[in-house]
């Protein structure tokens, strides 16, 4: 089951990360069933593979019933989730205390969500761009051991993240640049 959530992620971050801006709502759904799999991943054994899935689908049915009523709130909520998920993960390629690590999480989640709130349009597609190359980066390391973050510092992943993020947000800048779908 775990190659096929790693070939699920792959897809839907590269679909994510290329075209994700007019798809905000649904990859939202998408990434919460993945990352719920994974929540539900570590919380059970790999012998019961079909309970992760089922916290994973609790999860995605979650974020859905919230995803469209609260669309505005769901931005800054992502907003808050990237900003916390680049300062962590900066935090940890070197190798800061726990307390640092949680210190710069906050501060990531509150500043990048303030301008989430404040420039959404241009930040959606930054952050569909870079949660697109984070799950396409996270399915690669389902199936290459070398990628995998394991809950340490990978430079490589890393690395790989930020360029495909970056092309990524390109792309999209390129074709979505006039859109307001998320300001009004």
């Amino acid at each position: 089951m775990d190659i096929w959530f790693g070939i699920g992620a792959i897809i839907v971050g590269l679909a994510s990360c290329f075209y994700g801006y007019p798809l905000f709502r649904i990859f939202l759904i998408l990434s919460g069933l993945i990352y719920g799999y994974l929540l539900g991943h570590s919380w059970v054994t790999a012998s019961h593979p079909w309970l992760s899935l089922a916290i994973g689908l609790g999860a995605a049915l979650v974020m859905a019933a919230l995803a469209y009523p609260l669309w505005s709130l769901g931005v800054i909520v992502i907003g808050g989730a990237l900003g916390f998920m680049i300062l962590v993960s900066l935090g940890l390629a070197l190798n800061a205390s726990q307390t640092a690590l949680i210190f710069l999480g906050l501060v990531g989640a509150v500043g990048v969500g303030f301008l989430f709130y404040h420039v959404r349009d241009l930040l959606v597609i930054l952050t569909t761009a870079f949660n697109g190359a984070g799950l396409v980066v996270m399915g690669l390391g389902w199936h290459i051991p070398a990628l995998a973050f394991g809950g340490r510092a990978n430079l490589p992943a890393l690395v790989i993240m930020v360029v495909l993020g970056a092309f990524g947000f390109a792309v999209q800048y390129g074709m979505f640049k006039e859109r307001r779908t998320y300001s009004t």
